[in-house]
């Protein structure tokens, strides 16, 4: 899966004066495009919706966080996501189950349609971790449930932490160590479902 980074400078003026504050750097997630095969069959006869991640209320900002081993963090100034982290782990999950064509159906979290499993998600960490030792990583926390919609009841759960080595210690960084991440943990959440699926028959 490829990705790729969306730059977009954006100018601040300051009201009533000339004074122009550095541009701000927008990052994103793009998978690559999912090529269509109508003669391929699922791998499963049910249908599958997304439901909307469940998140910590800094997490549901478009801002990229950090944080420091002796418990300071914040947010870089100039650099922020296109989208909230909520937003891009979904289009990247998304991307996934539909290359491998798991699902008779897929639905994202903004339809309404009825499904026969439910996979709900809280994301409680996606964030730039800064090491005492001068290394760091993008770090991301996630579990998800697979849900019987008929029967409400819960057919598996998993959790993933994902952590991957930054390439340098700046908003650059974090977004590349943060991206595979992304990546790493779509790929993952996609097999165990395929296993849960399977061992569910």
């Amino acid at each position: 899966m490829r990705t790729f980074y969306l730059f977009i400078p954006v100018l601040l003026l300051y009201s009533g004066c000339s004074t122009v504050t550095p541009s701000i750097s927008e990052y994103t997630i793009l998978p690559s495009p999912v090529l269509a095969n109508a003669s391929a069959e699922s791998s499963s006869s049910r249908t599958l919706r997304i439901a909307s991640i469940k998140t910590l209320p800094s997490l549901a900002s478009k801002n990229l966080y950090y944080f420091y081993e002796k418990g300071e963090s914040g947010h870089y100034l100039y650099s922020r996501w296109s989208d909230t982290p909520s937003v891009l782990l979904e289009r990247s999950l998304s991307s996934v189950l539909q290359e491998k064509n798991m699902f008779k159906a897929f639905f994202p979290s903004s339809s309404s349609a009825q499904s026969d499993l439910i996979l709900e998600s809280d994301l409680n960490a996606f964030y730039h971790r800064l090491n005492d030792n001068g290394t760091s990583q993008g770090y991301l926390d996630i579990t998800y449930r697979l849900i019987d919609s008929t029967t409400k009841k819960t057919i598996g759960s998993k959790h993933f932490t994902i952590i991957t080595p930054a390439p340098t210690n700046d908003a650059k960084g974090a977004v590349e160590a943060l991206t595979r991440a992304t990546e790493t943990v779509s790929d993952q959440c996609a097999q165990w479902l395929i296993t849960t699926l399977k061992e569910k028959q």
